[in-house]
């Protein structure tokens, strides 16, 4: 979703996205994921966009959905998340930003080049920095057996519940349980 930043005016400029449309379709197309992440493209929230004649100011939620595959037990899930989106929006080019002398630590700085605001892009960065690095189906995900690869404490999974001690270990083993003599 594109934006001419000349035709976003002082007073402000109100966005509100349903998960009707696609709004994220092109920018998924033109920035990769990784294979296991999955991003729907239909959003819900409200932007509001203010330029002051040096930048745009950009202030709002989003809510989208990510398919993703767990870290623990390889299944797929859906994780809902809604996010808050508090951004400056300058003109120039991404080198800019090193010479750019405020503080963009504490304020989340966006270069664009152009006469437009991609919108759709923008989004979709900030929905990306949201996908956890080891995703869980669920917090206490058991995760797959070493030994027979189902979900542990599945009923596939008739392993025993003690693992097995590395015989590296068994003579450690024998002397704790002789009492260490």
């Amino acid at each position: 979703m594109k934006i001419r930043i000349d035709d976003i005016p002082e007073s402000g400029l109100q966005i509100d996205f349903s998960r009707d449309v696609d709004t994220l379709a092109q920018a998924l197309e033109s920035i990769p994921l990784a294979p296991d992440v999955a991003i729907d493209p239909r959003i819900q929230g409200r932007l509001q966009l203010v330029n002051d004649g040096k930048e745009i100011s950009l202030d709002g939620t989003v809510a989208a959905s990510m398919e993703l595959r767990c870290a623990r037990c390889l299944s797929q899930f859906t994780l809902d998340k809604e996010i808050r989106l508090n951004l400056i929006v300058r003109a120039g080019s991404p080198a800019a930003q090193f010479h750019d002398e405020s503080d963009s630590a504490e304020v989340g700085l966006v270069f664009v080049e152009g006469p437009e605001l991609d919108l759709g892009q923008i989004i979709l960065q900030e929905l990306l920095l949201e996908v956890p690095m080891k995703p869980l189906c669920k917090e206490d995900c058991p995760g797959l057996c070493p030994r027979c690869g189902a979900l542990k404490g599945s009923a596939e999974c008739t392993c025993a519940e003690e693992s097995p001690v590395d015989r590296r270990w068994e003579a450690l083993e024998r002397l704790k349980k002789s009492g260490g003599s």
